[in-house]
């Protein structure tokens, strides 16, 4: 519950335009597809960037969308059944990557103190209803820092 608060939305035209811009800030991009070419998600390094298209349970993921991936994967499943719902299927993929990312690099996630530091405060200058109040208060405690070093 509150999760959306973390996401920064950006909307695109065209799938081409979203995975353009994708590979342009280092993406590698992952489509979900039960297919002969695809690549279990237990065998994959997921320690590197990776953008994850997953396809709704009807018609799953487009033709262009495919195309223009860089890799095809999927989640291993016993049984009668080949898909998960689409949410199930985001939920499995995101833990296992961060498993694995946790595994490979020791830590999940790639920012920097300082990046971890800037998201955090946007996050509540965006989202707590007195982003004055906290902004005063990360002043105060810098301030701190500052004068104890001194």
């Amino acid at each position: 519950m509150g999760a959306e608060k973390w996401f920064d939305i950006e909307l695109w035209n065209s799938t081409k335009q979203c995975f353009k811009v994708l590979k342009s800030r280092g993406y590698r991009i992952a489509t979900t597809h039960v297919g002969m070419d695809a690549v279990s998600i237990y065998d994959m390094d997921w320690s590197c960037s990776t953008a994850i298209v997953v396809g709704n349970e009807n018609s799953g993921i487009s033709n262009e969308a495919l195309e223009l991936s860089d890799l095809h994967c999927s989640i291993p499943m016993k049984g009668m059944v080949d898909s998960f719902n689409v949410f199930v299927a985001a939920g499995i993929l995101m833990h296992h990557a961060v498993c694995d990312r946790t595994s490979r690099l020791g830590c999940h996630g790639d920012l920097t103190l300082d990046d971890s530091q800037t998201l955090l405060e946007e996050f509540y200058l965006h989202h707590c209803k007195s982003a004055i109040s906290i902004a005063k208060e990360y002043a105060n405690r810098k301030l701190t820092r500052f004068t104890t070093k001194l």
